[in-house]
């Protein structure tokens, strides 16, 4: 039996996709967010501290709040450990129909794959504590996401894609993009790597710095 709540981690700070779109300006004050797949509603706590309304549903953890309409919707982390291929498809289409403005959809990717990985199982695989992981290719995602929605995504990072439901918002913020990469220095492999696994790496800095204090003392 696929434990699907296992998968429901305690987060030290805002998820990446919620991140990435707080720092786009895509989430804001002027904004409300709906959770699809909320987890343990960290992602809810850390937003209603910066002062954004929120909502969020799980099937493990909030079974009875009201899944509605909202303008942005996030679906992060979710598709990878659904097993069933037309029960993840038809979470990533029910999560779009509640999005006026934006879905965030996130993932887990091949590059994460670890020792926790267990035998193959459908497409994907089971893990030590019997969750299922799917792990896409950034391309992967992309065209799963796109196919099934009819809607061209964008890219926002590693395993992180925005859904517009207006084309035109769609297109002003890509052409915000390119006026902020072509201005911006140029990134290195590196400063990439660790944004994308800020969340895992800030504690073990933290704590690296604080023995070297004791250490000088």
């Amino acid at each position: 039996m696929i434990e699907r709540h296992q998968t429901a981690l305690s987060r030290p700070a805002l998820s990446r996709p919620l991140r990435l779109a707080f720092e786009d300006g895509l989430v804001n004050g002027e904004t409300d967010v709906f959770d699809y797949g909320c987890g343990r509603g960290d992602d809810l706590r850390y937003l209603a501290e910066r002062g954004i309304r929120c909502r969020g549903w799980d099937p493990a953890y909030r079974p009875n709040e009201k899944r509605g309409d909202s303008d942005i919707v996030n679906l992060g982390y979710v598709v990878n450990v659904i097993e069933d291929v037309g029960e993840r498809a038809s979470a990533l289409q029910n999560a779009w129909r509640l999005a006026r403005r934006l879905l965030v959809v996130a993932s887990r990717l091949e590059i994460e794959a670890d020792g926790d990985v267990g035998p193959i199982y459908g497409d994907g695989y089971l893990t030590r504590r019997r969750t299922f992981q799917k792990f896409f290719t950034q391309q992967e995602l992309r065209e799963w996401i796109d196919q099934t929605l009819g809607v061209s995504s964008v890219a926002a990072g590693p395993g992180v894609f925005y859904v517009f439901r207006d084309p035109g918002l769609r297109e002003t913020f890509v052409a915000s993009r390119y006026r902020r990469r072509t201005a911006a220095p140029r990134i290195r492999k590196s400063d990439v790597l660790f944004q994308q696994h800020q969340d895992l790496l800030e504690p073990l800095i933290q704590g690296r710095c604080g023995n070297a204090v004791l250490a000088a003392q």
